[in-house]
């Protein structure tokens, strides 16, 4: 979770509002006696009428209009060229690519000569690299059309989000590390950080996700968290993110949703990470710091950018948020179609996790552990 200057003055108790009642449904997969008159968000469009609002639009739109600085960085300095580039194959693995890869009968096309550089990974990486490669290409043509959801994850997904974990370029220079999250059972808690729906048209958006991107921390600083925390937080809320439970320390900086079917993984994505940023808004977090999300139909993956804006006094509905929550996107990531599409998947989810290391953590260490130290 992106976290960036502290409050100016400490809070000795929470100031999460209650808790809806409990006749209230805590996910709309739930039936009550509430839900005959409300409906289940199935289109991220609908997303617009909860609040906060959370709303979508196209990367392309989007450029030359004024978005926040931290936001432009994070394109900019660390996704433009990752997105954009074609140079996504090790050089090194040129001859075994063309003997396992390179035919029709394999794939749907050979690699394009224009397509290998070096450095890309390790010299000691590339064996297992390659494997993870060929796993997840063999893996998604035998489960493609005919697997559930939690198969495709744990075939074709999982094997590329594991070893992104396991690559130096997932470590700083310092040792400090990323790791991947199986969040798919993590509810957000406590209740009152998801999006509510203006004038009951649609149940509250209580969602899950199947991944997140964290930074791994020591001992001390897990303990100087929990214990910080539990005591500052006196009513409730005692984590640094929008979970509780075993996910409540971890600083999440990217989330990842999976489906291989009809429906939309935006709509989850949308109100999870709005409950992101009103885990901000509560705790006096800054707003400005954007957050990765991948959104992965079948074989395709796509990147879009979410971070708030904050609406003027005559554009905030009654009642409603001070903000709303922004995704610019999608951007092509790559497909597990084939042996180039899951190099270019890798390729970018590097690209991210150097702006885990290199811009998240520090913001991390500096306002979020630092104040909790003082405590």
């Amino acid at each position: 979770m992106p976290q960036l200057p502290p409050p100016t003055s400490p809070r000795k108790t929470s100031s999460y509002p209650k808790s809806p009642s409990k006749s209230r449904p805590s996910s709309p997969s739930k039936t009550s006696s509430t839900a005959s008159s409300t409906k289940v968000i199935t289109k991220k469009e609908q997303l617009a009428q909860m609040s906060p609002s959370i709303t979508f639009a196209d990367l392309e739109i989007v450029k030359g209009q004024s978005v926040l600085k931290p936001v432009t960085d994070f394109w900019n300095d660390y996704m433009k060229l990752a997105l954009y580039e074609d140079e996504v194959v090790p050089e090194e693995l040129k001859g075994p690519l063309e003997a396992r890869f390179n035919t029709p009968m394999k794939t749907k096309g050979p690699i394009p000569k224009w397509s290998y550089t070096r450095g890309l990974f390790d010299s000691t990486e590339l064996t297992q690299v390659l494997e993870t490669v060929e796993e997840v290409v063999k893996h998604a043509r035998a489960q493609r059309g005919i697997s559930h959801e939690p198969q495709w994850v744990s075939k074709v997904v999982a094997p590329i989000m594991s070893r992104l974990q396991r690559l130096s370029s997932s470590k700083s220079a310092d040792g400090r590390e990323v790791e991947d999250l199986n969040i798919s059972s993590v509810p957000i808690a406590p209740h009152c950080l998801c999006p509510t729906s203006i004038a009951d048209v649609y149940n509250d958006a209580d969602r899950k996700v199947d991944y997140g991107l964290a930074i791994q921390l020591d001992y001390e600083e897990l303990i100087t968290l929990q214990t910080a925390v539990d005591n500052y937080r006196v009513a409730g809320g005692a984590s640094i993110n929008q979970t509780q439970g075993w996910t409540a320390f971890k600083p999440i900086f990217s989330c990842t949703e999976v489906k291989n079917d009809a429906r939309d993984p935006l709509v989850q994505l949308g109100t999870w990470i709005a409950a992101e940023f009103e885990k901000r808004s509560l705790e006096g977090y800054s707003m400005d710091f954007p957050i990765p999300a991948i959104a992965i139909y079948g074989d395709e993956w796509k990147l879009w950018i979410a971070y708030s804006v904050t609406l003027p006094a005559n554009d905030r509905r009654p009642g409603g948020k001070s903000y709303r929550v922004q995704f610019i996107g999608p951007v092509d990531m790559g497909n597990t179609c084939n042996a180039m599409g899951v190099f270019k998947i890798l390729h970018v989810l590097k690209a991210i996790v150097r702006w885990g290391l290199k811009v998240f953590e520090p913001q991390f260490q500096k306002n979020v552990l630092a104040r909790y130290r003082n405590k």
